[in-house]
Parts: structure tokens; sequence; C-alpha cells
């Protein structure tokens, strides 16, 4: 798989339609990161990129400076600097958090939707974008602040005539168990998967293989060449290894000292 489709695992972070009122950013050819106003998840206030060898203690100051006391990830990717930036970090009191893989697979032509089990629908309602957040409610612990601005966000963006992606939800009956959301890039070539996950009783009935199947067949449809994705290590990564996607490289995500 060439390299030059990291770019798009890179996307996944950055490449949307706009950036929401509510988050603001520094973005500079050495240095992405942005915070979320009325969001404490670390997912949601992140350095994306940190690409320089000068001035590293003066640029780490900038970053803590714009952070204040907001809690917020440190992403590590294969095109991070320094070399040692890890135990920089780790130096400063940082603690690693998690592995997510960069990882890429072809759109087949004969990609399909599977049948299932349970109800796969199109978020369009307020009441679906709650059903969505919920989900991710169940999974992620999110406090009551996290939950009213992702509510606001996703209905924004699903209102949002300009919007290249969309959200999912799996319900049993009228309860939702599972949710994805998919965008494609700039250019057209790649769909970013984003956002899945399947509430704890619900695992292992076939559930993210069918969010994941409509996705696939949505991306043929739109003539996406490539499905792209963050893949959390032993979460999504195994399952998505065993479907066919190639690892193009990994983030080693580090948080803030937690108090």
């Amino acid at each position: 798989m060439k390299q030059h489709l990291w770019k798009y695992v890179r996307g996944v972070m950055w490449d949307y339609e706009s950036v929401p009122d509510s988050v603001e950013f520094v973005e500079r050819d050495e240095l992405l990161m942005y915070k979320t106003e009325g969001s404490n998840s670390i997912l949601s206030n992140k350095v994306a990129k940190f690409d320089t060898d000068e001035n590293v203690e003066r640029l780490y100051d900038q970053v803590r400076s714009f952070y204040g006391e907001k809690a917020f990830s440190w992403w590590i990717g294969p095109d991070s600097k320094p070399d040692h930036l890890a135990s920089f970090l780790q130096d400063k009191g940082f603690t690693y958090e998690d592995t997510y893989y960069g990882m890429v697979l072809p759109v087949n032509e004969n990609s399909r939707k599977n049948k299932d089990e349970y109800d796969v629908i199109e978020v369009e309602s307020e009441k679906d974008v709650r059903n969505y957040v919920e989900v991710g409610a169940q999974i992620w612990n999110y406090d009551e602040a996290t939950i009213a601005h992702l509510v606001k966000q996703r209905l924004s963006y699903v209102k949002d005539e300009n919007r290249r992606g969309g959200l999912l939800i799996m319900l049993d009956g009228d309860e939702p168990v599972g949710h994805a959301g998919y965008r494609f890039s700039a250019d057209g070539v790649a769909m970013y998967l984003a956002g899945s996950g399947v509430i704890p009783q619900y695992r292992k009935q076939g559930i993210y293989r069918s969010l994941l199947a409509k996705r696939m067949e949505l991306a043929r449809l739109n003539s996406a060449k490539y499905i792209v994705t963050q893949a959390r290590k032993d979460n999504s990564e195994p399952v998505l290894r065993k479907l066919g996607f190639v690892e193009l490289g990994n983030y080693e995500v580090y948080r803030t000292p937690i108090k």
C-alpha cells in the first residue's frame, strides 16, 4: 500500500467541511492542535501534529498555554518530531493512553450491505442524534457537559447541506445499540470511518461488522477508492485486519496527567 495514503489517515482528524464555532485551533506547518469548548473528552482536545526539531521546549510551552487547565491528548505518529517526543512528554508527566492504527482498504465494487437482525438508519432528527450520542455515552462515560455539547454539534452537522458525510445508528426496536460515522475526503478519494461503537451488552453479535458493511456500500455508491480509519488497538483494529484492512502506521496517544 502506497505511503502517500497516510495523508488520508491524518485527514480523519482534520479534513472536515468546516470548523465548528466551538472549536478553537492552531494550524501551522509544524503544529496542529485544537480544543473544544464544552467538551472535557481528550478525544475532542488534541495535539494532532507536532513536527519540528527546532525550539521544541518553546513550542511545547505554547501548547500548554493554549490548553491551560484543560485535559488533552497528544498523538505521536510516523511523521512526528522530534524522534524522542514520547520520552520528552513522559518527562513532562504525560502518560501513555492508547494506540490507534492508520488502516486502509480499497473499495471493492462488489461491496454490499449485510442482512441485519437490527435496523440501521441514517441520523436525521434530533431524536436520532440523541440516540447516536447515547451510544457513545454508554461506551465512553461522557459527562453531562460533553453529552450536551455533542448533541448540539451532531445536530448542527446533520442539518448542514454542505456536509460530506453522515451518521448511522443501529436500533433494537427503539433502543440504540450501535452507532457509526463516516465522511468523505475533500477530494472524494477516501471515505473516513469515524466514531463507531457498540454498547457492551450487544457486542459479539455482528453489529460492528454490519455498520462497517453499510459504510462500505456507501463508499462504493459514492465512487470512493479507499476506506480509511484510525483503529483503536485491541478494539476495532483486530476486526479490521481480519476484513482486509492494511496498516500504514500508528499513533501512540499520550494524555496530560490526571488530577
